[in-house]
Order: C-alpha cells, then sequence, then structure tokens
C-alpha cells in the first residue's frame, strides 16, 4: 500500500475505503453527512437506563451478566454497573485459544477488585482452528469467528440459565456502534458468518455442547444481533429465544479516551506499551489489522480515530500521529498462527470482499 495516499481534509479516511467519496473540498461523504437532529438527551437516555437496571435489580441470582475480554470497553461496563448501580454480575468471558497475558491479567484483577463471579467458556480449540482456518480461506479474516461466536455462546448460556433458574438476567454490552461498527468492512453480521460458513462447519457449530440449537437458528436471521436491545424490532422477532440485553454506549457518555487512565486508577487495569488501547486482548489481532490494512489501506483505528475527529474528541493532527501505532507491517506472530491452522500465506484469500 502506497504511503501517499489521499486522505480526508477534516478526518483521516483514505481514498481507499470502500464506497468513499469526496467533495472539491477534500472532505469525505462520512464527514458529510447530516447530524442526527432528533437525539434524546443524556438525561433522557440516563433516566431510560435507570429504569432498565433497577427493572432487574435483585430479581434473581444475578442482576446481569456482562461479557468480560480483560479489554477496555468490557471492563468499563462492569466498573461503571458497579460504580453506579452496586449490581450483583456474572462475568462470562469467551477463550478463543488466543487470549493475551494482559487481557488475563486484567480480567482476574477486575473481577477480584469487583467481586465479580466469572465463567469462562472455551469451546475445542480444534474447532475454532477449523472456523479460523476456513474464513481465512474462504474471506481472507478471521475475527468473524469470535465476533459471532462469542455472542452465540453468551446468548446460549443465558438462555440456559433461564431454563435452570427460572428468570432471565439482563445481559450489558460495551460494543459502540458509534465508535467499533466499520461500514464496508465489518465483519460482525451474523448473516455474513452464515453466508460464509461451509455446512460441515454449521452441523459441527449447533453440536457443541456450548451451543444451543435453537439459539443460534433465532439469532442467525438478524442483521445485527449487537443492535439487537430490549427496545428494538429485532428483539421481537426472536421469540421465545430472546436474550434482554442493552448495549451500555447507548446510553451513557462513552468517553473512549478517559478510561483507560480511570480503569488504571479504579481497578489496576493495564495495557501494552505503544499500542492502541483496543483490542489487545486478543494475541492475533494484529494479524487481522494487518490484512485489513493490505486489503482497504486502514485499519480499525483509522475508522475510529475519524469518528473521534467528526465528534470533537480528537484533532486531526493527533489522529495523524497516532497512525504511527497502525498495523501497517505483516506481525511475527502472522506465519505461526498459520502455521498452527495448517495454512500457508498463499491460501489467504486477500481478494475477498469482507462487508459493503
Amino acid at each position: 500500500m502506497s504511503k501517499m495516499v489521499t486522505r480526508c481534509k477534516k478526518c483521516i479516511l483514505p481514498a481507499t475505503y470502500p464506497d468513499i467519496q469526496f467533495n472539491e473540498q477534500g472532505v469525505c461523504s462520512y464527514c458529510l453527512l447530516p447530524v442526527e437532529e432528533k437525539k434524546p438527551s443524556e438525561k433522557d437516555l440516563k433516566t431510560k437506563i435507570d429504569k432498565i437496571i433497577q427493572s432487574y435489580k435483585g430479581k434473581g441470582k444475578y442482576d446481569v451478566v456482562v461479557g468480560l475480554s480483560g479489554g477496555k470497553d468490557s471492563s468499563y461496563v462492569a466498573y461503571y454497573l458497579r460504580q453506579e448501580y452496586g449490581l450483583k454480575m456474572l462475568g462470562v468471558n469467551f477463550d478463543n485459544g488466543y487470549r493475551s497475558e494482559y487481557a488475563i491479567r486484567n480480567l482476574e484483577a477486575l473481577v477480584d477488585k469487583l467481586e465479580i463471579d466469572l465463567v469462562t467458556i472455551r469451546p475445542n480449540k480444534s474447532f475454532l482452528k477449523k472456523l479460523y482456518a476456513h474464513f481465512l480461506r474462504k474471506q481472507g479474516e478471521f475475527c468473524s469467528v469470535c465476533n459471532n461466536m462469542g455472542y452465540l455462546l453468551i446468548a446460549s448460556f443465558i438462555w440456559n440459565q433461564r431454563l435452570s433458574l427460572g428468570y432471565s438476567p439482563l445481559a450489558v454490552g460495551g460494543w459502540s456502534k458509534k465508535y467499533e461498527y466499520q461500514p464496508g468492512v465489518s465483519v460482525t453480521s451474523m448473516p455474513y458468518f452464515f453466508k460464509y460458513l461451509s455446512p460441515e462447519l454449521f452441523e459441527e457449530l449447533i453440536a457443541n455442547p456450548f451451543m444451543e440449537e435453537k439459539v443460534v437458528r433465532s439469532y442467525m436471521r438478524l442483521n445485527d444481533p449487537r443492535q439487537a436491545h430490549i427496545d428494538s424490532k429485532e428483539r421481537k422477532e426472536l421469540g421465545d429465544h430472546v436474550m434482554n440485553f442493552i448495549q451500555l454506549p447507548d446510553y451513557i457518555r462513552w468517553d473512549v479516551r478517559k478510561m483507560p487512565q480511570l480503569l488504571k486508577e479504579a481497578v489496576g487495569w493495564q495495557q501494552p506499551p505503544d499500542t492502541h488501547d483496543s483490542h489487545f486482548d486478543c494475541t492475533v489481532f494484529p494479524i487481522k489489522e494487518f490484512f485489513k490494512f493490505k486489503r482497504y489501506g486502514l485499519t480499525q483505528e483509522t475508522i475510529k480515530n475519524s469518528v473521534m475527529i467528526r465528534e470533537g474528541m480528537m484533532t486531526r493532527a493527533e489522529a495523524l500521529e497516532m497512525m504511527s501505532l497502525e498495523q501497517t507491517e505483516e506481525p511475527k506472530i502472522c506465519h505461526s498462527f498459520l502455521e498452527e491452522l495448517g495454512l500457508s500465506r498463499d491460501d489467504v484469500n486477500e481478494q475477498a470482499e469482507w462487508s459493503r
């Protein structure tokens, strides 16, 4: 990818980004999108989440279930819910076989400090490796596996909680559509995941002891399960297999720049030096970012920082400076990861479109 790339004069999105357009002043089509006029106020959103939380608090063994990785966003969800509401939490951790040492240490420190009960779910690694290898061959990426497996595992877990304990706790996530969604290059949607999943791997998935087939078949119909929250139309489509679910960033100010220092002071949270504060919880995430850079000329951090520029949370100069941390070269772990999956570099499909 050439270093001489045309970029938006307001944010830093490059001309290589799918479907991007620029006006005569060099400002991109994402910066020119109209601002949403009828946004609920912060006060109204806080009142709304207060009401939701209180409707679940004290109704069962746990008030909420929180998916925890040891990363910034999920750690902040747990911290906020304990500080603001004093909730009894059950943490669920999806072990994808590639958790980083920082993620494990953060996870252990968090649950100890906040007194959270924790369940770690790890499907058979040979099955996960089959999934990773399949998507690398088919689509040139593998993060769609964890994006969807993690969600389906927690939804199945909560379904079983409902059957065994007689109640369904509230599930709270920390995925921010504003900062995490990547239009044109996203691999989070379930239709995308199931479209490229082979029939043989699908049968193996629903046979997994951590998965509930009825839950899987319900959720696979949704375009974006991360937004199937309790107020949504998508939630109604799930019928009896619904998970009572909200994303905390939909309701409160989600200041991603202040979170790392706050968590460091409150629960001893740490991140590796000289890295972005997102997704270091997975040791192989840099591989995905490198493949994305090769395919689209940008990484997830470029997209997130462009949004932060539009939100007034970061200057363009700061974002350009942070680009020195982008994964523009093949990480050392790439060779050993592919070798572990039984793949060569030539097996990776670098021409596939991820999501449009």
